[in-house]
């Protein structure tokens, strides 16, 4: 095994990468006039930096590097989703990837339902995390978005779509 200093950027993110993650879309509804001009109201983006933090409250996060949109996504919204996604939705991952500005089609393509507080929920999902945001604390160059469940959202599979090494996979059991 090679060490290398905790400062050599380069060896985190390869170490990083060997790390298998369940792929979600974090959705979100910014507040009323709230995101600037063209800004869509409801909007979502692709992430692996999601953690479930407590049971007992049911608390989820989600970290988001500060500069993305995504960030101001979620600087604009009181409520969030986390829609884990199934197997068979690599395309919904590599569409909420791209820049809101750069979606033209993406609510067509991949509908959604909204939970009770406006928040979208991708249909097909392996299940879905409604929450309201408790807090936003900055971590380094991300900011790290602590919620409070207010619903559970249970879909039809429990196979998730799962990222590594900079690709898609899918997990299947141990024989």
């Amino acid at each position: 095994m090679q060490s290398f200093p905790p400062g050599d950027a380069e060896a985190f993110r390869r170490l990083a990468r060997t790390w298998a993650a369940t792929v979600t879309v974090v959705t979100a509804r910014r507040r009323q006039g709230a995101g600037g001009p063209g800004a869509p109201r409801t909007d979502g983006f692709t992430a692996t930096a999601f953690v479930m933090l407590s049971i007992d409250p049911p608390l989820i996060a989600v970290a988001v590097e500060r500069g993305a949109g995504s960030a101001a996504l979620l600087a604009d919204a009181d409520c969030f989703a986390v829609n884990f996604l199934s197997e068979a939705q690599a395309e919904h991952s590599l569409a909420f990837a791209r820049h809101w500005e750069h979606r033209t089609d993406t609510w067509e393509r991949f509908p959604a339902e909204e939970d009770a507080a406006g928040v979208p929920l991708l249909q097909g999902t392996a299940g879905a995390f409604s929450a309201r945001v408790r807090d936003r604390i900055d971590v380094g160059d991300h900011i790290l978005v602590i919620g409070e469940v207010t619903a559970i959202h249970q879909g039809d599979t429990h196979r998730t779509l799962v990222y590594q090494h900079r690709g898609h996979a899918r997990v299947g059991p141990l024989d």
